[in-house]
Formats: C-alpha cells, structure tokens, sequence
C-alpha cells in the first residue's frame, strides 16, 4: 500500500491547476479538502464547473467548503456541516472555513451569525481571531456585542481585530465602543479605532476624533494611573455625558482607584449603556470596588440595574450586601411607581 501523501502545498505553489483539480478526486478526504481550499478564489468557469461536483462529496467537510464557495449557503444541511466543523474540526480547518464564509458578503443570516458566536469561544485564539475578522467581512451586527466584550481582552491582537470589525460593521451600535478603544493602552488598538471612527463619519464619531475638548480627555485619559483617576471624577462632575464610553472603558483600569471613580462617575451620570461594565465590577476582586459598583447601579433607573443589586444581595462581603439590599429596594419601588402609574 502506497504511503505517498500528495503535497497540495507544492502543487499550489506552481499554480498547478489540473494536478489539483486531480486531488479533488483523491480517496482520502483530507487531500480533497486540501485541494479545494486551493482552487478556492479561482476564476476559470471550468474549474468552477468541476468544483461544483464536490457539492456532492461524500466527506461532509468537503460538501460544507464546495457549498459555501459554489452552491446554497442556507441550506440547513450545509449550516449544519458547517457548525460541525466548528465544534470538532481541527484549528487549520475551522481557519479555512471561516476564510471562505467570509467571501461571501454582507448578510444578516442569524444562523451564520450562530456559527461565528461558536468560532468566536473557540479554545483557540487564531481561531476566535478568526471568526472576528469574519464578523467583520460579513457586517454581523447581531455580533456586535460579542465584539465589545472581546475588546477587554487581555491579548491586545484580539483587541486590535475586534476594534477593526467594529468599524467595518459601523453603525451607532458601534460608535461608542469604539469611542473607548480611543484609550486602550495599545497604541495599534487606539489608532484601529481612530480610523475606524473616521469611516464610520456620523456625526459622534467625527467629534470624537476631531472636537478639541473631547479629545483632550482622551489624550488625558491614555497618560498616568493619576491622571486617569482625576480625569474620570472630571467627567463626573462636569457631567460630560458623551464621555460615556470612556467611563466604560476605566471600569476595566488596571488601578483599583480608577475603576472606583468611573464607577462613581457612571453613577452621576446615570448613564445606561454602562449597566454591563459595572455588572462586571461585581465580580471585581475588591470589595469596595464592588461597593461603589453596586450604588452606581441603584441611580440607574433600568430593569437590568436592578437584576444586577440582586446579585450583589449574595457578596461575600457583608458592607456589600447590606448595600445591596438597600439599594434593590429602593431601586425596586421606583421602578414599580413608574410601572403602576402607565
């Protein structure tokens, strides 16, 4: 029995068309799925017309890469095929699968959306790179918030493809995101975020990038843990409400003094959208950061603030859930005056 393993890399190399389109008929289906991934992008309506075949490949890996490029992407069987090899294909194929959904444009199919959310929690980094990337060459907007949580990723490569993706999405979902990425501590993150902000061009964004005042704050709020700090209470206090995303992004400062104060800023802003980074707070390993996070949350007039307390009633820290247990029901009966009263 033959040991030889064609090399698809070699063939692909000298462009050798017809020896790959031979490997398409390989008995092994990993040859066949290597040879296809290689004749991918090709333009040759010929080719093409070969390739279709392998919609009917009996390897479902095979079937899920030919229908993605050639045939009917929702088909349920196909998204199946595809879901599978997200789950328990190897990196190099969930890598290549993604690479080739990703060529086929814009779409708001929730089901795609499903499969990149599954890539995206993949074990692997590359692979959750990946799929962010993808996200973006797709304009996924239901994975915009998949996305926000991906830019308090300690590995700033994660950070950078997030903020980028953002931005190829656009809209104002992603404004204020992006508004925090100004500050990140990574230089490349904060410019992906610039120009992402510039292509998005409303309104919001542009004054990010180009009112002077505002990015003031910013410059000031990519300096020293000090400056940081008194910049945040500024914001609070002069009650800058558009520098919002910024008081998100300090919830997740490296120095507990700053996330205390962005908390307290938030807070006295009563500002909404920042509900989901002081939840975050909660589980901060400092008891008064979690203290401050739990007042916030009390002058938060929302639903979602108020299932938040109810979390912090169970903190193993008793100044926390006494505060906790005040702040629900007072949260709680506003909330139910204003229920009664519709």
């Amino acid at each position: 029995m033959a040991l030889f393993t064609p090399n698809v890399d070699k063939l692909r190399e000298k462009n050798d068309i017809q020896g790959l389109l031979k490997l398409t008929k390989h008995r092994k289906a990993e040859v066949r799925l290597n040879a296809l991934l290689a004749l991918v992008k090709i333009r040759d309506q010929s080719v093409i017309e070969d390739l279709k075949k392998l919609i009917h490949d009996p390897d479902p890996r095979v079937r899920t890469i030919a229908t993605i490029k050639f045939g009917n992407i929702k088909d349920p069987v196909i998204i199946e095929n595809l879901r599978q090899i997200i789950i328990s294909g190897s990196q190099r194929d969930k890598i290549e699968a993604l690479r080739v959904l990703s060529e086929i444009g814009p779409t708001d199919d929730i089901e795609i959306s499903k499969i990149l959310y599954l890539a995206f929690k993949d074990k692997k980094m590359m692979v959750s790179i990946e799929a962010i990337r993808t996200m973006g060459y797709l304009k996924d907007k239901y994975a915009i918030p998949h996305l926000v949580e991906a830019l308090d990723s300690k590995h700033y490569q994660v950070r950078v493809e997030a903020t980028r993706a953002l931005g190829m999405i656009g809209g104002d979902q992603a404004v204020s995101p992006l508004i925090g990425c100004l500050v990140d501590n990574n230089a490349e993150v904060r410019k992906t975020a610039h120009d992402a902000l510039k292509k998005i061009g409303t309104e919001r964004a542009l004054k990010a990038i180009t009112d002077a005042p505002f990015m003031l704050l910013v410059k000031r709020m990519t300096e020293g843990g000090a400056q940081r700090e008194e910049t945040v209470k500024q914001i609070g206090q002069f009650k800058i409400k558009e520098a919002a995303p910024l008081l998100i992004k300090a919830c997740n400062d490296e120095f507990k003094s700053v996330r205390i104060s962005a908390a307290r800023s938030i807070g006295i802003l009563r500002e909404k959208s920042a509900v989901n980074a002081l939840v975050k707070l909660l589980d901060d390993p400092y008891y008064d950061v979690r203290l401050e996070a739990v007042r916030a949350l009390e002058k938060i007039f929302d639903p979602q603030a108020l299932k938040a307390i109810e979390k912090a009633m169970s903190d193993p820290n008793k100044n926390v859930r006494d505060e906790a247990r005040v702040a629900y029901y007072s949260l709680k009966s506003r909330l139910e005056r204003v229920y009664e009263s519709e």
